[in-house]
């Protein structure tokens, strides 16, 4: 059995797409064939060199959605419990893989797991989603998909649905009578914007663009959005405080990427208020802050990286919801095939599309 496998050349950038041996499964572990593998905006910053390359051609793609292929010794159920079969519709997230054994692990590192390594190399049998076939070890996390929800649901908010309940999680509650604002309106704002819309604050602003996007901001419960593209950050500044009476928002969710957003966010926060740094987790910019409104206004700063596992569980039953709900499927509007893995890659990190997948 062969696989055919996107690897990242760390030489050059480039990415070829390379026809390996494909090794049966793992014990605990199976062969899924993939379906359907989101892109994430990381993707486009390991081609741009934002997410260092390491030394090694590596295979990635961590939103992917496919079938049990095959079963391996002793593995017949999900993460959940749930049975598992030869054909059952499952999604798994490889980069979460951690072996518990290694020293990092021991010490908590499990990010940086000594076994289980992200981004695996291309060489070997691994999780990643750019491939037709796909070797899980008996320690990624698997969940059997429930009938009649379609791949696109899944992948549709992909990595970003976990970020942003973890980001919930970790920023607290949100009240009745609060506003918030969402920098970002890419899958990240747009989860983020989903959950908080959830908690029925008193008013969700968006600050995005294109306008497609901001459209499917206010179909999952913004009350106001704001075109970036359309407005200087004087403008939205001004228009926020018109909305909150000249208070400022109690909460700011950056989700945005860009390290522009964060001396924009701080600034429109009211007394108290609470600042989620969602999206800046790569590249290397520094931008310039008046640390006293910190102080003086008491305001919170809070990072968010990493999801817990029942985190991304959760993660798999929202998105099951909001698909009934509001039809989060349909967020995906370009697909490429796996020899063409770049230009979807492309087309996202341009902000041309709203959701692009490669379907192998």
């Amino acid at each position: 059995m062969r696989r055919q496998t996107i690897a990242l050349d760390p030489g050059t950038m480039e990415l070829d797409l390379l026809e390996l041996p494909q090794t049966d499964p793992p014990v605990g572990g199976l062969i899924a064939r993939i379906t359907m593998a989101g892109v994430c905006g990381t993707d486009a910053h390991r081609l741009s060199g934002d997410v260092p390359p390491g030394s090694y051609a590596y295979a990635f793609g961590h939103e992917p959605v496919g079938v049990v292929h095959s079963l391996g010794e002793g593995r017949d159920t999900d993460a959940r419990g749930a049975p598992l079969a030869v054909g059952d519709r499952i999604l798994w997230y490889p980069a979460s893989a951690s072996c518990g054994e290694c020293g990092r692990c021991l010490r908590g590192e499990h990010r940086a797991c000594e076994v289980e390594a992200w981004p695996p190399p291309a060489a070997e049998p691994n999780p990643a989603g750019y491939q037709d076939l796909a070797t899980l070890s008996r320690n990624v996390e698997v969940y059997r998909l429930p009938d009649g929800i379609p791949d696109e649901a899944f992948v549709a908010l992909g990595c970003a649905l976990p970020t942003a309940l973890a980001g919930a999680d970790r920023l607290g509650p949100i009240a009745r009578e609060h506003t918030v604002v969402v920098q970002g309106s890419g899958p990240v704002g747009l989860a983020s914007a989903a959950l908080a819309a959830l908690e029925g604050p008193r008013q969700l602003i968006v600050v995005g663009t294109p306008a497609d996007r901001l459209d499917w901001a206010k179909r999952l419960g913004a009350t106001t959005t704001i075109d970036l593209a359309a407005t200087t950050p004087e403008e939205r500044r001004t228009q926020i405080m018109e909305l909150t009476e000249g208070a400022g928002a109690d909460v700011v969710i950056e989700a945005a990427g860009v390290a522009e957003a964060f001396p924009e966010g701080l600034d429109l926060l009211a007394r108290g208020g609470r600042y989620l740094i969602t999206g800046l987790y790569s590249g290397d910019r520094l931008v310039p802050i008046n640390p006293v409104i910190i102080n003086n206004r008491a305001l919170r700063i809070i990072g968010n990286l990493g999801a817990t596992q029942g985190q991304r569980s959760r993660a798999v039953e929202l998105a099951a919801s909001l698909h009934e709900r509001h039809g989060i499927g349909a967020l995906v509007t370009f697909r490429e095939s796996l020899p063409r893995t770049a230009e979807a890659i492309r087309r996202l990190g341009a902000g041309d599309v709203t959701k692009a997948v490669v379907v192998p």
